[in-house]
């Protein structure tokens, strides 16, 4: 084994790890976003929208993230759109990503009763406030592994 050839490209995969932690934080991030902006048009059933979301969803889940990738990175520029490949691996992960956690939150918001909607409403609470403060946490907790525990429901299942 040979140190010196080691302890040459040491820095070269420090800052590669760097960069894949960096470009995973962003994806991870904007995949979130991406998830809730996608999960409040589906939940609040915006007319146009609401199509394009899906057509969007079904698109990204259906497809591979390395040919997602592949198009952004190498079918971008036949379009005229010039970008690096750092943005390329964070608008890939964001893309597939964002489908997955839409999907999660649009279930999490429908394993959540119906009475809690009506029960914001009865105490005045806005749309926004309602999603905000009532439906956004508690689907959180359970389609994001927040909240881990299990419910009543499945103790009185055994």
């Amino acid at each position: 084994m040979d140190w010196a050839f080691l302890a040459e490209y040491l820095p070269l995969y420090q800052k590669a790890a760097l960069l894949t932690v960096k470009i995973g934080f962003l994806g991870i991030a904007a995949a979130i976003g991406a998830g809730l902006l996608c999960t409040v048009i589906q939940h609040y059933r915006v007319p146009v929208l609401r199509r394009i979301v899906s057509v969007y969803i079904e698109l990204s889940r259906n497809t591979p993230l390395l040919v997602q990738l592949f198009f952004l990175y190498y079918g971008l520029p036949k379009l005229g759109i010039r970008t690096d490949a750092a943005l390329c691996g964070v608008a890939g992960l964001a893309f597939l990503g964002g489908s997955y956690m839409a999907e999660a939150f649009r279930a999490g918001i429908e394993a959540i009763e119906p009475i809690q909607e009506e029960s914001a409403a009865s105490l005045g609470l806005t749309r926004r406030q309602t999603f905000q403060y009532v439906l956004l946490p508690q689907a959180f907790s359970i389609s994001c592994l927040l909240y881990t525990s299990p419910s009543p429901r499945d103790y009185a299942a055994s």
